[in-house]
């Protein structure tokens, strides 16, 4: 299966085992566009629990969005790459009532978050999410 458009503002492609969601350089996220991302996870993991790579590109994301997450049945480690301080809070921001079930990790190299999110779970290191 070829990439997933996500209403115009990125895509999603499974390769090598690993969820790729690239959105665009810029692109504001709002709670419809980050909801047909999630049912894009949902169907492109097919029942499985996949390691999920999110390129930030500098999006922004509206505070509705930020509540949202994949399921833990689709998504088995989460790992967001960005280039700004920026890209870091946005990816690390959740509201506390609201706990993802998997880790999640920010990386500032896609060759980083790659390896973090390939590697058995013994040997990724702590869990940044349990805390």
């Amino acid at each position: 299966m070829g990439a997933v458009d996500i209403k115009g503002k990125g895509a999603l492609e499974l390769s090598g085992g690993v969820l790729h969601l690239k959105w665009k350089p810029g692109t504001y996220i709002g709670s419809v566009v980050c909801r047909a991302a999630l049912d894009a996870i949902t169907v492109m993991a097919h029942g499985s629990r996949l390691p999920l790579l999110v390129d930030l590109g500098g999006a922004t994301h509206s505070a509705a969005a930020r509540t949202l997450f994949p399921d833990s049945s689709s998504v088995s480690r989460m790992a967001f790459v960005g280039s700004s301080p920026v890209d870091r809070v946005i990816a690390m921001f959740r509201p506390p009532r609201q706990p993802a079930g998997f880790p999640i990790q920010y990386f500032s190299s896609p060759d980083e978050a790659m390896a973090w999110l390939l590697a058995p779970a013994d040997e990724a290191g702590p869990e940044p999410d349990a805390g």
